[in-house]
């Protein structure tokens, strides 16, 4: 899984907000929607340049760093007050537009980060949607197949996945408008305004009509014997074990066209409904067909993903770059903790947060972090020797802003 990380935003700073949460819930669902249809336009784009890595690729980059500042934007607007500076005073509460303190990740992805305010609500958006781009995108292997049919085969499978999550991504986007003016009441895209699930199956369909034809052979049809076959253009055997929201499971064989075209469709279409319902969490749960199953706390295991940790937990990253731990809900003692989680002060490089459950394994006391740096263990944060309790009291790499302490105790 790849995320993007968007360090600075050039934000909106005049006008008079007129939002409200069902305004807010309004942008940010179709905020969300634009930006996932940039991205898979932009990723299957690469894609048919045969490009190595579409993840730092110049050209991809740019598109996405226009995109997700176009969405940060768009949600600072309807969501962040008269100043449209998210994290202010002024900002619509997350809680009344159906956001919880997590994202609630894609997969076995990583899109788990905080979210406090509606900028950390277009982070987590963007990621999910960088996410389902990249796994729509994946399907395809990446160098150029040397045989003129293969190649075109290829081409296809990219133009036609990322045609049929684009057409998806609207139709959702126009269902939940139409509930949002009380046209409906009812689920997206199913039974929805009557439009969005026969216009996700007519793209289906086209979608499969066209990679047939391109991949078919002489006779432009997927089950002949001149088919190309999946293996020349990088396509799995089998097809990733995920299934549509209320939908089908997209595993199986994957090792013949038929296969590969039915896996496309099922892939495509498991991505773009699991985008979408992060974006409408004031219409839709979240599906769990979207996530895998929550983990649960393993004392002193490190986590990978998300999926490693128990409902309510995120994979955080410590700042070190080589401790990751599960970290879940604000706490005042470890009663307040479920899954045999404890409650500590949460510390990273960064400095001391108010205390959450952590998985065991982890916690550290007052102004400590849990660092893996040969063997997990608390070492105290500071700036200078002086911080550092004796008998040795040196502090290393104070000069770097992430000093610690080198004495050392358990991380319990």
């Amino acid at each position: 899984m790849r995320s993007l990380a968007v360090t600075a935003l050039v934000m909106l700073t005049s006008g008079v907000s007129v939002a409200s949460p069902d305004d807010c819930r309004d942008g940010i669902v179709a905020a969300g929607a634009r930006y996932a249809q940039a991205t898979v336009k932009a990723v299957a784009a690469c894609v048919r340049r045969h490009v190595g890595d579409c993840a730092s690729e110049p050209r991809t980059v740019a598109k996405r760093v226009r995109a997700v500042t176009r969405l940060r934007a768009a949600i600072a607007a309807r969501c962040c007050g008269a100043d449209r500076a998210c994290g202010t005073g002024d900002d619509d509460p997350l809680a009344s537009v159906g956001f919880g303190a997590f994202c609630p990740n894609l997969d076995r992805g990583d899109c788990n980060m905080p979210i406090a305010n509606a900028g950390d609500a277009a982070t987590c958006l963007a990621c999910i949607a960088d996410a389902a781009a990249f796994d729509v995108a994946g399907l395809v292997g990446v160098p150029a197949p040397a045989d003129a049919g293969a190649a075109r085969c290829a081409a296809s499978v990219a133009k036609e996945s990322a045609r049929f999550a684009v057409t998806a991504s609207k139709a959702l986007a126009r269902c939940w408008d139409a509930r949002a003016a009380g046209r409906h009441m009812n689920a997206c895209p199913t039974p929805g305004d009557g439009l969005a699930g026969p216009a996700i199956a007519a793209a289906a369909t086209r979608a499969t009509a066209a990679m047939c034809k391109a991949c078919g052979g002489a006779d432009r049809a997927c089950g002949g014997g001149d088919d190309v076959a999946p293996a020349a253009i990088g396509f799995p055997a089998a097809c990733p074990s995920v299934s549509v929201p209320e939908g089908a499971a997209c595993a199986g064989d994957a090792t013949t066209l038929t296969g590969l075209v039915a896996c496309v469709g099922c892939v495509t279409n498991h991505a773009s409904r699991c985008a979408d319902a992060a974006a409408a969490p004031g219409f839709v749960s979240y599906p769990s067909e979207c996530a895998d199953p929550p983990g649960t706390c393993s004392a002193g295991v490190e986590c990978v993903s998300a999926a490693d940790c128990p409902a309510g937990y995120a994979c955080l990253d410590n700042g070190s770059h080589t401790t990751r731990y599960c970290v879940g809900p604000s706490c005042v003692d470890d009663a307040g903790c479920d899954g045999g989680a404890v409650c500590r002060q949460y510390c990273t490089f960064a400095g001391c947060a108010p205390r959450r459950c952590v998985c065991p394994g982890f916690a550290c006391g007052q102004d400590e972090v849990c660092i893996d740096d040969g063997g997990l263990a608390c070492r105290q944060l500071c700036t200078q020797d002086s911080d550092c309790p004796p008998p040795l009291g040196v502090c290393v790499n104070s000069t770097f802003d992430a000093g610690l302490c080198i004495s050392s105790t358990p991380c319990q």
